[in-house]
């Protein structure tokens, strides 16, 4: 075979493999989360009795915390979304923690549906004992229940509105 046989192929394989390899425009970066307007951490024992999700029983300054959040997002800057969520200590199984944060979180938003937060804008999720701000290995049941005061809590997230 001639030289320039070979040569035909050699540059048809060429040109398809630096087509492959040509430079592509880097993929857009994703767009940043939207901001959180407000983020408030509300202990749950001011809102719940101990191992409990009803706000029956809701304390006054629980009350008055409920009530000034539902003001201020009803009169405060727009926002996308409210999320509520309720997290336990560790005390009991896992299951039982999990649904009790479940509930709590699901009382919460209740109340703030009263209150006139539009329902359609508000989340509810439980997270159990996941997520603890404090670690106790106190033995004696009364001491750790106070030392884990601080994981028995609701967190409430507004997302700003775009």
């Amino acid at each position: 075979m001639s030289r320039m046989s070979f040569a035909v192929p050699a540059v048809l394989i060429a040109a398809t493999l630096l087509a492959g390899c040509k430079t592509r425009e880097p993929a857009p970066e994703p767009a940043p989360p939207p901001p959180v307007v407000q983020d408030q951490k509300l202990s749950a024992d001011g809102l719940f009795a101990f191992g409990k999700a009803s706000l029956d029983d809701l304390s006054e300054a629980g009350r008055g915390q409920l009530d000034a959040f539902a003001a201020s997002l009803l009169g405060g800057a727009p926002y996308e979304i409210v999320h509520v969520i309720g997290h336990s200590d560790r005390i009991g199984n896992a299951k039982a923690n999990l649904a009790l944060s479940n509930r709590r979180a699901a009382s919460v938003r209740e109340y703030l549906v009263q209150k006139g937060v539009p329902a359609d804008r508000i989340t509810a999720v439980g997270r159990g004992s996941v997520e603890p701000v404090v670690e106790c290995d106190d033995r004696d049941r009364e001491a750790l229940i106070a030392c884990l005061a601080p994981n028995r809590r609701v967190e409430i997230r507004v997302i700003a509105a775009h």
